[in-house]
């Protein structure tokens, strides 16, 4: 990985929910918070992993065979994987393609990512070229996982895109240095930071990091933004268990305090969607009888958020 290639696990288009306009999002590997609700578990690990859907097996047990280290055996007829052998063996060795996935016909199992260049990313998003001319403000977001931790690759996309006239984004949990972000955010259109916890122990609790980086980052980043002219947007997740609305007015008091009058923020409600790829990638979710949020649970956070009259997205 470097400037030229990076490791993307998802490339997804006709997205509106992630910038202006219709938009094409990049989800690059590698993040350095463990939220417990995280909807996109396979993005965490720097590294390429293995995904099994057990749905689509048909049984044919050649991964079984193929596999070099034993890592896939069977029990009770259906194949099982032992994470920790890959772990220790394809995984640390830094593989992309891995011997188990050579032969399934059935695309059951499967690396999580692919090694791309830019040239590769930057054709599946000139797809809907003519989209991003019509809308005049679609284009490209990067997301993640975090994309600041494949910093030279996704300065090249960046790069590439605005040589092309078309906007940019990024979705950051902003944990990165400020070096690393500076050069980023020069060559964005629009920047989406998510605070999640105001409380730093809450936010070592359930990202397993503090949050004194994110609140510095955020600072830094506003005044550039706004230097810059750009659009920048705060995000905070309600989580049910988790946030509550002292920690909400704290993070709300912290924007209006310390950011640009020409910050924006918005709320991002908890949701199930991301459930299942646990068991897909053969680890726990702890949160399994969290219920996604419900317009009434939302009302006094949305009541609080428009008492304060940032500016409009």
């Amino acid at each position: 990985m470097g400037a030229d290639k990076g490791l993307v696990f998802d490339i997804q288009r006709w997205s509106i929910h992630d910038g202006p306009g219709v938009r094409t999002v990049v989800f690059l590997k590698g993040c350095p918070m463990r939220c417990n609700w995280c909807c996109n578990p396979e993005s965490q690990n720097l590294h390429n992993e293995l995904v099994f859907f057990k749905d689509k097996c048909i049984g044919c047990h050649r991964c079984v065979s193929l596999c070099p280290h034993g890592a896939v055996t069977l029990e009770d007829g259906r194949q099982a994987y032992n994470r920790k052998i890959c772990r220790e063996t394809c995984y640390k060795e830094g593989l992309n393609v891995f011997p188990c996935t050579k032969q399934c016909y059935a695309k059951a199992i499967r690396a999580v990512a692919e090694l791309k260049t830019v040239d590769e990313v930057i054709r599946e998003v000139m797809k809907d070229e003519l989209m991003y001319q019509k809308s005049r403000v679609g284009g490209l977001t990067l997301s993640g996982g975090e994309a600041s931790m494949q910093d030279a690759f996704a300065y090249s996309l960046l790069e590439r895109a605005k040589s092309l006239g078309i906007t940019t984004a990024m979705e950051t949990c902003g944990i990165a240095s400020w070096e690393v972000f500076e050069k980023l955010l020069n060559s964005l259109d629009y920047l989406f930071l998510d605070i999640k916890l105001f409380d730093n122990e809450l936010h070592k609790t359930f990202m397993g990091t503090g949050n004194e980086l994110v609140l510095s980052n955020a600072v830094e980043m506003s005044k550039l933004m706004d230097r810059l002219q750009k659009d920048f947007t705060v995000r905070i997740p309600v989580i049910p268990t988790v946030s509550s609305l002292p920690d909400f007015r704290n993070i709300l008091d912290f924007v209006k305090g310390n950011l640009s009058p020409q910050t924006s923020v918005e709320i991002m409600p908890y949701h199930r969607l991301g459930r299942g790829k646990y068991e897909d990638l053969g680890i726990e979710y702890s949160l399994t009888d969290l219920e996604p949020c419900t317009e009434e649970s939302l009302k006094p956070y949305r009541e609080l958020l428009a008492s304060y009259q940032f500016k409009e997205i």
